[in-house]
C-alpha cells in the first residue's frame, strides 16, 4: 500500500470518528435505486452507453460526509454539513460505471499531500473543530484554497438530501465517435430546487433527519436531478479539483436520474465503492493527482472495515 493511502486512512481515523465497520468517510448514508436517461446532445460527445439515450438502471448512495455514522447531519442549526451523492451506472453490456459528488463546489486539496494535511485538521484542537492553526497554516501555503474553505463554512443545512446540488469537482473527458476528446465537468442539479432549514426549521428536527426525510419522500413519488455539463475555458485547469471554473462557463444540460425506490436491502450495498475513476469506454479521466488517490483511499476503506465487526444498532441519544 502506498504510504499516503495509509497515512490518509489513519488521519480519518484519528480525526473524523471512524467506528468499526463503516466507511471512513461518508459513513451514514441511504442507497436508492431509479434510473438515469441521456439526452441526444450528450450522446453527439460520446460513445459511452450509459450516455446514448436509453434508460439505464442506476444504485445510488446519498449520504452524510462525515467519518462517525452517528454525527448530526448539520453543526448547528445555522451551519450545514458537506454530503454525497454516489452513483453506479449498471450497464447493459454488464459493466458498471460510478461516479462520486460531493456538495461543495470544489475540493479543499488539490493533491493527496493537501489532503492529509486537511484531514489531519479536523483533528480538535481545545475543543475547537477544525484545528484553527492548522487551518491557517494550510491556507498561508494555498491561499488558492480559500474560496473552498470559506464555502465548506457557509453551508447551510439541507432541507432534503432532494434539494441540493451535488458537484463531480473533477474534470472528465468525453471521447465521440471521431475520437475527439471533449474536457468537462459536471453537477447534478435537483429538480426540487436548492432548498436549506432556516434555523427555526432546523432547531425543530431531531440531530440526525436526512435519510427519513428522503424515505417519506421517494415513497411519495419519484425524486428527480438533471445532470449538467460545464466546460472549460482556455486558462481553466484540467487537474486541479480545488478551484471551480468560473460560473459562466458553457454549459449542457446532458440527462435526467430519477431515484424511485428506496433499496430494501441497506446492508446489501456497504460493500460497494463508488469509485470516480471507475469509467467505461467512451469516457476517460483526467490526469488530477487527487482523482486517482480518491480511489485507493476509498479501497483502502472498504479493505479495513470488511475485516471488522460493526456497532449495531446506533446509540439511542443521537436523534434516531
Amino acid at each position: 500500500m502506498d504510504d499516503r493511502v495509509r497515512e490518509a486512512i489513519e488521519a480519518m481515523e484519528s480525526s473524523t470518528g471512524t467506528r468499526p465497520g463503516y466507511r471512513r468517510a461518508h459513513a451514514r448514508g441511504l442507497v436508492v435505486r431509479g434510473s438515469f436517461r441521456a439526452r441526444p446532445e450528450a450522446a453527439a460527445l460520446t460513445t459511452a452507453e450509459h450516455f446514448q439515450g436509453t434508460d439505464i438502471p442506476v444504485v445510488a448512495r446519498l449520504s452524510n460526509a462525515a467519518g462517525n455514522p452517528f454525527a448530526p447531519d448539520r453543526d448547528s442549526d445555522t451551519v450545514g454539513k458537506a454530503l454525497g451523492f454516489g452513483t453506479r451506472f449498471q450497464l447493459g453490456s454488464g459493466a458498471v460505471a460510478a461516479w462520486a459528488a460531493v456538495s461543495l463546489p470544489a475540493f479543499p486539496a488539490r493533491t493527496p499531500g493537501d489532503f492529509l494535511r486537511v484531514t489531519r485538521a479536523q483533528k480538535p484542537l481545545f475543543g475547537i473543530k477544525p484545528n484553527p492553526l492548522k487551518i491557517l497554516a494550510y491556507l498561508a501555503s494555498r491561499p488558492s484554497i480559500f474560496p473552498t474553505i470559506k464555502a465548506i463554512a457557509q453551508l447551510k443545512p439541507a432541507a432534503s438530501f432532494a434539494t441540493v446540488v451535488y458537484n463531480g469537482i473533477h474534470t472528465y473527458f468525453f471521447v465521440d465517435a471521431k475520437g475527439e476528446r471533449h474536457p468537462f465537468r459536471y453537477c447534478w442539479v435537483p429538480r426540487a430546487g436548492s432548498v436549506t432549514l432556516s434555523p427555526a426549521e432546523s432547531r425543530a428536527l431531531p440531530g440526525q433527519y436526512l435519510l427519513d426525510e428522503m424515505r417519506t419522500r421517494v415513497g411519495k413519488g419519484p425524486v428527480q436531478w438533471d445532470l449538467t455539463l460545464q466546460f472549460p475555458g482556455p486558462a481553466d485547469a484540467l487537474d486541479d479539483a480545488s478551484r471551480a471554473w468560473p460560473a459562466e462557463r458553457r454549459t449542457l444540460l446532458a440527462g435526467t436520474l430519477t431515484v424511485s425506490s428506496v433499496d430494501s436491502d441497506q446492508r446489501a450495498g456497504e460493500p460497494w465503492v463508488f469509485d470516480p475513476t471507475n469509467v467505461v469506454p467512451g469516457l476517460e479521466r483526467s490526469e488530477d493527482p487527487l482523482l486517482a488517490f480518491r480511489a485507493s483511499v476509498y479501497s483502502e476503506s472498504y479493505r479495513r472495515r470488511a475485516q471488522e465487526t460493526r456497532q449495531e444498532p446506533p446509540p439511542p441519544d443521537m436523534g434516531q
